[in-house]
């Protein structure tokens, strides 16, 4: 495939791709057999002149490399062309498919978000039938599950915004770009797109899925599993792990499929807010080590205003805006995080007698909010070097903000009244846009002084990039525990843990953030079982 790259398009005109290909590559119509989108991104840095970067990808009639040469042009290339799905990228990698190395195998995988499905998903590919044990509900019914809690309903903690099929991740707007880049990651954002996440993931620089779509993808790749012989265990739960001689043996179950399930291998995939299977694999033996995390807020602006300082413009033909900042107060991080664009703040416990907050957006980002975390690094220094020090630190703050909102509706105050440390008794331009509802109060008494410190001298620094930021008006709610696990569980080069077959994968064993770096980690994961 030709690529041709930094084809710029100013914002509000049509692209006529073939055309500009042709002018590239100074060929005939007849030459070309295909032009796809390999990339788009919006160039801002012009306000209100926005412009469109496209990168082409162009299948010609003959040899690749003539064409290019013939051209004369620095922006055109030859490269490979990208993958449609995780099965092409494993036999690109050299993965031995076609002999099913695991044929047969039952190997289970304890958490169906990211990275347990697509732990899974490789498992399958490689010829096992693996055995994939979620602790909540299937995706449909989870979806019902937790728009009845934001309606009102019980918290049930077995099911929520935290746990079931699809992980934390179906309720986070279902962002997929990632740092860690690379094939692997192309390919899992592939394969969400081939199962019907849009096929825009596969070129946007900053590719999501939305929460109404999520659930559909989801489901999808769950039966993909099912067809080459995978099984689901829903409203399952591990509730203890069976050693012999330092080698799994078998996971003790409780819940629909409760009982014994003998195996030698067991990918771990339990997302980061699984506090109980922590505190049972630490008092089993296995190696944990606390790890940093941040904690903080929500922030809350109008989206009209956010886009218009973005875009210099309120153009409705652009993409909700998008802005993500950074900023050093004493020697910690402060940092946006998970910002949802036309989004909404979701009521996120997991815990009874715990408030926590998350943010999430459709796929149209279309609400009359933008959100995004506003939250400040935290380390040893301030909870504790023992293994589950992170965890009861997290949820001291979850058990302050419960108790400061009286529910699991979030504590939620003015940014002016934050900063003059008062509660809050009206609203100004921001309207608080969560499901559960909100309640006023103090949240400088749900987090400790440092941290209050550094949000308040953070949205000094990020007003300077979108004045508004720091607005009066502006909505806090809280708190924003959950940005990553608080706990490393320890694995080596071959995947596994201090307990042989017992093998972590993705954010909950810390080592991964989101969903793509997640879904890759399953991918490494299962692959181990080959060494």
């Amino acid at each position: 495939m030709i690529r041709i790259d930094g084809i710029n398009i100013k914002a509000g005109l049509n692209a006529d791709f073939v055309g500009i290909a042709l002018r590239a590559l100074r060929i005939r119509r007849a030459d070309i057999k295909r032009v796809i989108v390999l990339k788009h991104s919006l160039d801002c840095r012009k306000k209100p002149d926005i412009c469109h970067v496209y990168s082409l990808g162009v299948e010609v009639q003959g040899e690749e490399n003539r064409v290019v040469r013939a051209c004369h042009n620095s922006k055109v290339r030859v490269a490979e062309a990208p993958v449609n799905n995780l099965r092409e990228e494993l036999l690109r990698r050299g993965v031995p498919l076609a002999e099913k190395p695991l044929f047969g195998q039952e190997i289970a995988v304890v958490g169906s978000g990211p990275a347990g499905l697509f732990a899974a998903l490789t498992l399958a590919y490689l010829g096992a039938k693996p055995i994939v044990i979620e602790r909540g509900l299937s995706v449909a019914e989870r979806a019902f599950k937790v728009n009845a809690f934001f309606a009102g309903d019980e918290l049930d903690e077995e099911c929520n915004v935290q746990f079931g099929e699809g992980g934390a991740g179906t309720f986070s707007d279902g962002k997929l770009n990632s740092g860690i880049g690379g094939s692997l990651a192309a390919a899992v954002i592939a394969e969400f797109a081939e199962n019907g996440g849009g096929e825009e993931l596969r070129y946007e620089s900053k590719p999501h899925i939305g929460t109404d779509v999520l659930p559909a993808v989801v489901s999808s790749i769950r039966l993909k599993i099912i067809a080459m012989g995978g099984e689901f265990y829903f409203n399952t739960k591990v509730t203890d792990i069976i050693i012999k001689n330092g080698k799994l043996t078998a996971l003790k179950l409780e819940g629909n499929r409760s009982g014994i399930l003998k195996v030698n291998r067991a990918i771990f995939a339990v997302g980061h807010s699984a506090r109980d299977v922590y505190e049972m694999l630490y008092a089993r033996g296995v190696q944990l080590s606390s790890k940093p995390f941040a904690i903080g807020v929500r922030i809350e602006h109008r989206r009209q205003d956010i886009d218009f300082a973005q875009y210099g413009t309120g153009d409705l033909k652009l993409p909700a805006a998008d802005y993500k900042f950074t900023a050093q107060v004493d020697g910690r991080g402060c940092y946006t995080f998970c910002m949802c664009p036309g989004g909404e703040v979701v009521a996120a416990a997991s815990e009874k007698g715990g408030c926590v907050v998350n943010g999430m957006s459709n796929s149209r980002r279309d609400g009359q909010n933008s959100n995004s975390a506003l939250i400040v690094t935290v380390n040893e220094g301030d909870f504790g070097s023992g293994a589950l020090d992170g965890v009861a630190f997290q949820r001291k703050w979850e058990k302050l903000a419960y108790r400061a909102s009286g529910g699991y509706a979030p504590p939620t105050q003015l940014l002016g009244d934050f900063k003059a440390g008062r509660a809050s008794f009206a609203l100004r331009e921001v309207t608080p846009s969560c499901a559960r509802g909100y309640s006023f109060a103090d949240l400088n008494s749900c987090l400790p002084p440092y941290i209050c410190k550094s949000i308040i001298a953070a949205t000094d620094i990020f007003a300077q990039k979108i004045p508004v930021f720091n607005s009066f008006g502006s909505i806090l709610c809280g708190v924003e525990t959950r940005t990553s696990s608080p706990v490393r569980i320890i694995r080596d080069e071959s995947c596994n843990s201090s307990i042989s077959g017992l093998m972590p994968c993705g954010e909950g064993a810390g080592y991964s953030g989101g969903i793509t770096s997640s879904a890759a980690d399953g991918v490494r994961v299962a692959m181990g079982i080959l060494k």
